[in-house]
């Protein structure tokens, strides 16, 4: 058996403007997807959650009417594709939080399957051959992608990416995390994000050139161990997120409380409509997260990226 562990992540600057060419950074959390590749005599995915709960499918078929399950199962199946194998599988995946709420789990689960399904058919992938196949085969499926995701997950830790580069960033800083509960996927938050590019040209230009600035700033802050300096960012980052049109009431709320109340930095994390949320390290973040109704995550920093295991 193969089992993989998959650091999920957390976007600190510059998501949407990363798929137009801007740099991002995101670093790896201490929270894991796990995958794991079995000899079957078809092909099969399990999970008990990620939405699809305690169901079994069979791809032979490919009948299921849960959306979330669709692109699940879009994914799995254009890596099997890639690598034009026959060789039947049983994969089972765990996720320790839920689906499409900003923390990279359907990147998790192209890094995951492309690295545990190689190594089932005996090959050994470098890191780099893992993140370059998973960002094309996530750009089959959502049609609009950046590298950011695939990435950072393949590799772990803090990672600054700017067009086809990218860069791990040395930092001792730490953040508090979570998520509310979202309305709508990143796909859809990127297509109204278009919509904006195609119906406001200029304007949204400037937009990405400020929050393209802003990262750029946040990695020098970043490379001191600046708090003050990166929390300051995120409170403008998430401004022109706002812009942008991907922010909601709720997250809107807990952003401005909490630098009503002093904590140094937050923002939205991620696609928007929802999902995650970054602060600088605060327990009154953790706590005002929570009475807001959302969920708290373990968002220290890991590294390392994906890891294989031959059980």
């Amino acid at each position: 058996m193969i089992e993989v562990k998959v650091p999920l992540k957390l976007t600190l600057f510059g998501e949407h403007a990363v798929v137009y060419g801007k740099p991002a950074i995101a670093y790896t959390i201490s929270e894991y997807l796990t995958l794991r590749f079995k000899e079957s005599d078809k092909f099969y995915i399990k999970s008990n959650n990620l939405e699809i709960k305690g169901i079994k499918v069979n791809l032979e078929e490919f009948k299921i009417e849960n959306e979330n399950a669709k692109r699940l199962l879009a994914y799995i199946l254009e890596t099997i594709n890639y690598f034009d194998s026959k060789k039947p599988v049983e994969i089972e995946i765990e996720s320790p939080v839920e689906p499409s709420v900003g923390l990279g789990t359907s990147a998790g689960v192209v890094v995951g399957t492309v690295a545990g399904y190689s190594s089932f058919l005996g090959m050994e992938l470098s890191k780099d051959e893992i993140a370059k196949i998973s960002h094309e085969i996530e750009l089959k499926v959502q049609g609009i992608a950046s590298r950011m995701d695939t990435y950072t997950e393949t590799y772990g830790g803090f990672i600054f990416i700017e067009g086809d580069k990218f860069e791990k960033i040395d930092t001792n800083l730490s953040f508090s995390a979570g998520y509310f509960k979202r309305i709508m996927t990143t796909a859809e938050m990127l297509r109204r994000v278009k919509m904006m590019k195609e119906n406001k040209r200029e304007l949204f230009d400037r937009i990405l050139d400020a929050i393209g600035k802003i990262v750029l700033e946040a990695k020098k802050a970043l490379e001191i161990n600046d708090e003050e300096g990166v929390g300051e960012l995120m409170y403008i980052n998430h401004g022109l997120l706002f812009s942008l049109g991907v922010t909601v009431p709720q997250v809107d709320e807990f952003i401005s409380t909490s630098r009503m109340i002093g904590i140094k930095g937050c923002k939205i994390s991620g696609g928007g409509a929802g999902g995650a949320v970054i602060c600088t390290k605060d327990e009154r973040a953790e706590l005002l997260l929570r009475a807001l109704g959302g969920k708290v995550i373990n968002a220290t920093p890991s590294f390392g990226g994906v890891k294989v295991f031959h059980l």
